[in-house]
């Protein structure tokens, strides 16, 4: 799963496509690997626009504008951090999803 995942991930980033989706580009790593596969992502995408959609928490650091979606729609939005200690929809999602308290307050943004 993990292998395979940032073989597809490695290919893309050679092709260097002016605008790059991906779709939960860490889903299936540890948490470790999740870190420096997304900041390596921001590394190697800097000046090139990259929209990724994922729950990760440790991705959303690495981003420069996080949109929060409700129903569709963007309910908020801003750096993760920013998102964390002024959007209590977000931050109890955040929460939920890691499984910390949502009086938690962590990281940055995703570009």
């Amino acid at each position: 799963g993990g292998q395979r995942q940032r073989v597809r991930l490695a290919r893309a980033l050679l092709a260097d496509p002016e605008v790059l989706l991906a779709v939960e580009p860490t889903s299936a790593l540890d948490a470790h690997t999740e870190a420096a596969v997304a900041g390596r992502l921001r590394a190697a995408r800097a000046g090139r626009t990259t929209l990724v959609t994922t729950t990760s928490p440790l991705v959303l650091d690495h981003a420069d504008l996080v949109l929060h979606l409700v129903d569709g729609k963007v309910a908020a939005s801003g750096r993760h951090r920013e998102l964390l200690a002024n959007e209590p929809d977000y931050r109890n999602l955040v929460a939920r999803d890691t499984g910390t308290p949502s009086t938690a307050s962590t990281a940055e943004t995703v570009r």
